[in-house]
């Protein structure tokens, strides 16, 4: 038997790890420490992509997926070799950045993709290959197949055109751009409907297929928003433009399934994880306005001038939609226990990091006052999300902890 639950809690660590990191980050603007600024955020963002999110999707992937199909050796394995080189980027980054011992980690890690993928196609549930569910999970998994092309062509890069580069840049993004914009999503998405399946509401088939359809455009087409930094041609503004309006278009059409079943689903998840959903896709609905705005010239330009409007942007998409999201899953799978607590230190946490981050750049657009203290006030807001990160963690184990 895979012991999803203990694979749950390393993912959890490596969360812990991630927010840690992040903290670290925040405590150097309120005081000095002697370690690399830009090293540290190398860390903070790899473990919380690849070590938090990644882990957790496999493992739900693989709960509600491959448990009765793949063979355990094979999984072991694979999960092993991941949690491997997520440990080395873990110990390496912090210290170096982007170096020998870091790459190598990361370019393991690619390869343990990979092979995760390839033991997803091998090992689908015949039965099951047909449904919504499967066929969002595999659009999702094809994603971060294609994301995985950024990382790949950024050596490349480095080694001919360096990092001033155009597409130093556009290899970055584009690997955020396919992780954030469809991996991610579709994941969350995909089990999301694997647990409605599960319990015989299945979403119409007419209905999925126009989700799905202007969902694969909507991201194809956005991806145009990740090089308007470079101010290109209107037709790439236009393009961004009918991205984001195809994937509020595909939103549309799952909130109506989703809407058409909601007592239904609070009855599934219960009262906080329905909450939790319903965070999810107001969040990601907002996430999906955002990217509209950002579209266009004169927002794109104030995006491209404003690093504080990115890094508010990643966060509400990886802490907030995804995380909150993966939270929800998690716990319907009964592979995490949650509270209310728990739940309101971190989504507390989140919005005061957001609102804080944010307001940054808002003030300046709009010749508002400054935030007093505004650095002290962010470390405590990211503080506020690891207590809660570490209190969820500490639930678990107190559960798991066996008794005398």
């Amino acid at each position: 038997m895979i012991k999803f639950k203990k694979h749950t809690l390393v993912a959890l660590y490596f969360f812990l790890a991630a927010a840690i990191l992040g903290l670290l980050l925040r405590y150097f603007a309120v005081s000095s420490i002697d370690f690399e600024y830009r090293y540290v955020v190398h860390a903070h963002s790899h473990v919380a992509l690849l070590g938090w999110i990644y882990i957790a999707f496999i493992t739900l992937i693989g709960y509600y997926f491959l448990k009765n199909s793949i063979p355990k050796k094979t999984y072991h394995k694979i999960y092993g070799f991941t949690v491997i080189t997520v440990i080395g980027m873990l110990a390496s980054f912090p210290f170096q950045g982007y170096a020998l011992f870091s790459i190598i980690f990361s370019t393991l890690f690619l390869i343990a993709s990979y092979f995760y993928a390839w033991a997803f196609f091998k090992y689908k549930p015949e039965d099951k290959k047909n449904s919504p569910a499967y066929k969002t999970i595999k659009y999702a998994i094809i994603y971060m197949l294609v994301s995985s092309v950024g990382p790949w062509a950024i050596g490349g890069v480095m080694a001919t055109l360096g990092p001033e580069s155009f597409w130093y840049r556009t290899s970055i993004y584009f690997y955020l751009h396919f992780q954030y914009n469809a991996w991610m999503i579709l994941g969350v998405i995909g089990i999301f409907l694997k647990i409605l399946e599960n319990h015989d509401i299945r979403i119409d088939k007419t209905l999925f297929k126009r989700f799905i359809t202007t969902f694969h455009i909507g991201v194809i087409l956005t991806f145009f928003i990740s090089i308007l930094f470079t101010k290109p041609h209107i037709s790439a503004y236009v393009l961004s433009i009918i991205g984001s309006l195809f994937q509020i278009l595909s939103y549309i059409f799952i909130f109506k399934f989703i809407r058409y079943h909601s007592r239904d689903i609070g009855l599934i998840f219960g009262k906080i994880g329905f909450q939790l959903i319903r965070w999810t896709f107001l969040l990601l609905f907002i996430k999906m306005i955002m990217q509209l705005f950002g579209s266009f010239q004169y927002t794109a330009n104030l995006i491209t001038n404003n690093t504080y409007l990115t890094i508010g942007f990643l966060h509400w998409v990886f802490l907030g939609v995804v995380t909150m999201g993966i939270f929800t899953l998690l716990e319907k799978a009964k592979l995490i226990q949650l509270n209310k607590l728990s739940i309101r230190f971190y989504v507390l946490g989140f919005v005061l990091t957001e609102f804080v981050i944010l307001y940054k750049p808002a003030a300046r657009i709009l010749n508002l006052p400054s935030l007093p203290e505004y650095n002290w006030l962010l470390f405590i807001a990211s503080l506020m999300m690891v207590i809660g990160i570490a209190s969820i963690l500490i639930i678990q184990t107190k559960k798991n902890k066996p008794t005398s």
